[in-house]
């Protein structure tokens, strides 16, 4: 499959320093990886703020029970023959900020339909090192990637795919504005772990709130390392979503 990288565009950011440090091992040692084609407010704040905003945080969805739904997979089929099947995919995709044709079969690949989200349906994809969703867009039946089950808010205008996956620690969005798609990945060190996140709407959009954690690495033998769970520091992010107030 392909690599879901693209180059930015346009990005603002706006950094403001005030993450709680319990123990210091170099934890404002912080890089930000940013691919997008959009532009994006990301703030670090304090602890207080972190729980005074997650308090109008939207409910979470949960990740059904990942097995074939074959009744759905039937009315797919019939709607979009041969877009999506076991080993197959003959569709549009996005990728790199271009929907382009992608024609692409593969026993060794497993593609099985699990559920439908508003205007979307999402499949499994399962192969070796390979453990992904395909998100199939019906308005515009383009298929979108997510590492995790998404999360998919404002009656399907929005798709968040947050969390670990393949050496990277990742917050992604999709964001569908008429015929305009708006992308962000922003991955984060690996030291950092995602503690906890929240997807806040406020009075003027969406706000992606996250607590990053970061383990003290100790020596327990020699060359053999593991993380102090008792030795850590905190921060606290803030990614505010542009334009969103839809």
């Amino acid at each position: 499959m392909k690599i879901f990288l693209f180059t930015i565009i346009l990005l603002f950011i706006t950094l403001k320093l005030s993450a709680q440090i319990v123990k210091d091992f170099n934890c404002d040692d912080f890089t930000l990886g940013i691919e997008s084609n959009t532009k994006n407010t990301i703030e670090f704040f304090n602890k207080e703020r972190y729980f005074e905003l997650i308090k109008d945080s939207i409910p979470k969805s949960k990740s059904p029970i990942v097995v074939e739904n074959k009744s759905l997979n039937e009315e797919f089929q019939k709607k979009f023959p041969n877009s999506i099947t076991e080993h197959c995919i003959h569709s549009k995709e996005f990728s790199q900020g271009i929907v382009d044709e992608t024609s692409f079969c593969n026993n060794k690949y497993k593609i099985f339909l699990i559920s439908k989200e508003y205007n979307f349906y999402i499949f499994k994809i399962q192969a070796f090192e390979i453990d992904d969703y395909l998100i199939f867009n019906t308005n515009d039946k383009t298929i979108y990637s997510s590492h995790h089950y998404p999360t998919i808010i404002n009656n399907g205008k929005l798709i968040f795919d947050i969390g670990y996956s393949y050496g990277l620690n990742s917050f992604k969005y999709y964001k569908f504005n008429n015929n305009k798609v708006d992308y962000t990945e922003l991955s984060i060190p690996l030291q950092y772990q995602i503690k906890n996140y929240n997807i806040v709407k406020s009075f003027n959009g969406i706000k992606l709130i996250a607590e990053l954690r970061r383990y003290n690495i100790k020596e327990t033998t020699p060359n053999k390392f593991e993380n102090d769970k008792s030795d850590f520091c905190t921060k606290f992010i803030n990614i505010s979503l542009s334009d969103d107030r839809n």
